[in-house]
């Protein structure tokens, strides 16, 4: 029998404290904490952070692949401090430090916390340091530069990722400029940080030919053109001269909402190359969503992204996912990313009341090419290819996830579970085996 391990058992006793009692049927509100105050005339400071902890088991992520440590366990923790001085809206300096951890808990877990560009550790760090200059009103401008973070439309393709346990930044130049008050351009040019979790975050290479890459885009949005809409027309640029990337990516989404219903709709366009191959790909998304209750919701969508239909004629055709927010879209499960893939879901939520909220989801993923292509994770790493004549139906998932917080005590608190059904690829081409995965996370704001 396995020995307890007291400090451990006593860590996670106290997380699940925690988010058991966030989880109290009081009235809630999304915690959220902030003073500002003046240092002298129109100049503000405010300070604080936050601290989250979140506890992740998972069970049959190795799809029955030989050796694979399975089921396996960890807490991740993350510590935040920020100062932020401004003067209204012409000039602002923000700090921000990040301290992120992995622990062992009770079960054996293989994460590696030491490697170059982690998303699970990073001993204390730079994460955010900017300084933005702005001018104008209605036709106004800002420019940020320094360590920042991208949010670009839907997040399908440039996003944070605050999920993961470092998040995403960039060091870069962004120009916001305002077209009227409902149109804004922004411009910038950027290069990922990797983590160095033993050392300061910089650009030296890592061999990701993600992390290695310089990006660069332009990115429009605007809300006047169509009533009750908003457009987005975007470009977009990855470059990484020493893999042979410069994908170019076009792009247009639209999205609406009146009344009860509400609609959007992506496409994405490639071309340049990619490991010095002629990148030809591309990727669409149409969804829409209807509020059923006052409080009840369900949307269905579709999401495409292309595959290679042949590895050796030239050409590269999987669709380059470039920087996303995969994990709300995919599958919480993270096994899928807006490559080789067709994607079906549909998502039922409830909102019990402003800051209690229940989200079902159903994912159905199927191969575009199944057996000249591979099927990829949230990461765009391959999990697994095929040869020949294989099936493309690769399976199912379902989500569940309960959301809260208490205002009080500046507490907000996830709870979730999914399960991921095997299908026929995955019988076809090796080991098939069901996967679990189960998490608590508790965030307080100071």
């Amino acid at each position: 029998m396995r020995k307890i391990n007291m400090p451990k058992l006593i860590t996670m006793l106290c997380l699940t404290a925690c988010c058991a009692l966030a989880l109290l049927p009081y009235p809630l509100q999304a915690a959220s904490h902030k003073d500002s105050v003046s240092l002298s005339s129109g100049i503000e400071w405010d300070a604080g952070g936050s601290l989250r902890l979140r506890y992740e088991w998972k069970q049959g992520f190795a799809l029955g692949k030989p050796g694979a440590v399975d089921p396996q366990d960890y807490l991740l923790s993350q510590l935040r401090v920020h100062l932020n001085i401004h003067d209204s809206d012409r000039w602002g300096l923000f700090v921000e430090g990040q301290d992120s951890r992995v622990h062992s808990t009770f079960l054996r877990n293989t994460v590696n916390d030491t490697k170059a560009a982690n998303i699970f550790a990073d001993r204390f760090d730079l994460h955010q340091g900017y300084l933005d200059l702005g001018w104008g009103d209605d036709f106004g401008a800002k420019l940020r530069v320094g360590r920042q973070k991208f949010n670009l439309g839907a997040l399908r393709l440039v996003a944070s990722l605050e999920w993961v346990n470092t998040a995403r930044v960039w060091d870069a130049v962004r120009l916001s400029q305002r077209l009227g008050k409902g149109r804004v351009v922004d411009v910038f040019a950027s290069h990922l940080v990797a983590v160095r979790p033993r050392g300061f975050n910089t650009h030296a290479v890592t061999g990701n030919r993600m992390f290695d890459s310089q990006f660069y885009g332009v990115y429009l949005t605007d809300k006047l053109s169509v009533r009750d809409s908003r457009i987005e027309l975007y470009y977009l640029l990855r470059r990484n001269t020493r893999a042979g990337d410069r994908v170019h990516t076009t792009g247009l989404r639209y999205d609406y909402k009146k009344g009860a219903w509400n609609a959007d709709g992506e496409a994405m366009l490639q071309t340049g190359n990619y490991g010095f191959l002629r990148q030809r790909a591309y990727a669409a998304h149409i969804g829409i969503g209807r509020t059923l209750w006052p409080d009840w919701h369900l949307g269905i969508a579709y999401n495409y992204g292309s595959g290679d239909s042949n590895p050796l004629d030239g050409k590269h055709q999987t669709f380059d996912n470039l920087y996303p927010l995969n994990h709300a879209y995919y599958g919480y499960m993270d096994l899928f990313s807006l490559q080789n893939i067709h994607n079906g879901e549909a998502v039922l939520t409830w909102k019990a009341n402003k800051q209690n909220k229940l989200r079902l989801a159903y994912e159905g993923f199927w191969l575009v090419k199944s057996g000249t292509d591979a099927w990829y994770n949230a990461g765009g790493g391959a999990i697994r290819r095929a040869t020949g004549s294989v099936s493309s139906y690769v399976g199912s998932e379902i989500d569940f996830t309960l959301a809260t917080a208490f205002k009080p005590w500046h507490i907000s608190t996830v709870l979730g579970y999914s399960h991921f059904f095997a299908g026929s690829y995955i019988q076809q081409t090796g080991t098939s085996r069901d996967a679990n995965f189960f998490f608590l996370q508790t965030k307080y704001i100071y």
